[in-house]
């Protein structure tokens, strides 16, 4: 009888734990390195940026900013509004609406720059009590309207603290990013 005590009060003290580590995060600073090869003949690298602010049970803010340079610079913030639908305790869908700004600067001189509407979504899947996994698509009006996709996978190396690496491909053109993720 005191060992099914044990195996009782074990199991509530570890339940949380379990159940945190299942639940997909909307709270969270992200930044690491990207590289974009032969990004319409540049090889642009530079800083990526990103995090997201859980406002309510489904409905979060989020936005970002990406520096990349080579003899262009290209810089590219979004912020906006999402939302997110659980499927399952492990799989999330969302979607967002985002304000968009883009700039590319030449190094000779001369530069243009856009802001337009931006829409974003996708699918996260807690793979593992470590691994999440994720796809993300975005449509980006204006004048430098461009479509993107992602694949995404963060592993967890410390409760709060995951390693990302991504897959983006950004206007047609490939482009890795890693970095390291802070929950909050």
């Amino acid at each position: 009888m005191n060992n099914g005590f044990r195996g009782l009060a074990a199991a509530t003290l570890l339940l949380p734990a379990a159940a945190f580590a299942e639940n997909l995060s909307y709270n969270y600073l992200e930044g690491g390195l990207a590289l974009y090869p032969d990004f319409e003949s540049q090889d642009l690298i530079g800083l990526d940026t990103r995090g997201s602010v859980l406002l309510h049970e489904n409905i979060f803010a989020f936005g970002g900013l990406k520096f990349l340079t080579d003899d262009v610079d290209l810089t590219a913030l979004h912020a906006g509004g999402g939302y997110r639908h659980g499927l399952d305790a492990k799989t999330d869908i969302w979607g967002g609406v985002t304000l968009e700004y883009q700039e590319y600067e030449w190094d000779r001189g001369g530069d243009v720059d856009d802001t337009g509407l931006g829409f974003r979504a996708g699918l996260r899947h807690q793979l593992t009590n470590d691994l999440e996994l994720g796809v993300g698509g975005r449509v980006v009006t204006g004048d430098l309207d461009y479509v993107g996709l992602t694949g995404t996978a963060r592993y967890a190396i410390e409760p709060d603290l995951k390693l990302f690496a991504e897959l983006d491909v950004y206007d047609g053109e490939p482009g890795v990013l890693g970095g390291v993720t802070f929950e909050f």
